[in-house]
């Protein structure tokens, strides 16, 4: 990559930085829970299955990091909750595929409409010169992010040994 930060510093103050901004979006999560009983994880898999209608159960638990029994909870309440249906794969009868259902897709529409609004009305308010910063840092960011996930694919497991473990 280029330039690395000159300071420890710098890294700290932009670790404090991120964080505050995530937390910022505390309240849609907190609204989605109090609203619509769900948790983080259960709107995780919501939006999963927005972007992969059919996906199994073991892919879901593959890509979310979690055991098979975990996931089956998961999707279990979201069925109960009418959000997501179960079929049946027509080439494979030992695969159970997951959509979304009507009411599913509405929910996750609502979540991203909602996160769209709060995150606009807070971006109107930068100066244009703060917003250009924002985008370019940001880009900056993902331009990082991917270098890194390439030149070290272990380092998910690195920074959170055991997280897999039963």
């Amino acid at each position: 990559m280029t330039n690395p930060p000159r300071s420890e510093h710098a890294v700290d103050t932009a670790l404090r930085c991120l964080g505050d901004a995530f937390n910022t979006f505390d309240p849609l999560r907190f609204r989605a829970w109090a609203e619509l009983g769900l948790t983080t994880a259960q709107l995780r898999v919501l939006f999963m299955m927005r972007q992969q209608p059919g996906v199994t159960a073991g892919e879901l638990a593959s890509r979310l990091a979690v055991t098979p029994p975990t996931i089956s909870g998961i999707v279990d309440r979201l069925v109960r909750l009418e959000l997501v249906r179960r079929e049946e794969d027509e080439s494979d009868r030992r695969l159970v595929r997951n959509h979304l259902t009507e009411k599913g897709d509405a929910v996750c529409g609502w979540f991203e409409r909602g996160g769209e609004v709060f995150t606009r009305r807070i971006l109107v308010e930068l100066h244009h010169e703060d917003l250009q910063a924002l985008v370019q840092g940001l880009q900056a960011f993902a331009r990082a992010a991917d270098h890194v996930l390439h030149a070290d694919p272990n380092l998910l497991t690195v920074a959170m040994p055991g997280v897999n473990r039963q």
